[in-house]
């Protein structure tokens, strides 16, 4: 399964978001793999994944609703850093 770490842009992320998706609810990745994947994202390229409101509207739109119940239940318990 080859799923990119460090997507360069939005839509490239969502297209990596919607390939773990898929291969998590195939069973072809485990949920502690998926979860760590779906963190990185979180840690590593917020400003791609969040928006002031939640997740960036790109994203909701790219990878669809069930596909975003899922990363937010992967993110249940995640806290952003505040850039001051």
């Amino acid at each position: 399964m080859d799923i990119l770490k460090n997507p360069t842009t939005v839509k490239s992320l969502a297209q990596q978001i919607i390939a773990a998706c898929d291969s998590y609810v195939a069973l072809k990745m485990p949920e502690k793999q998926f979860r760590e994947l779906i963190v990185h994202y979180a840690s590593q390229h917020g400003t791609k994944l969040f928006s002031q409101s939640g997740l960036n509207p790109t994203i909701i739109s790219r990878i669809g609703k069930k596909r975003v119940e899922l990363v937010k239940i992967m993110l249940n318990g995640f806290q952003c850093k505040l850039i001051i």
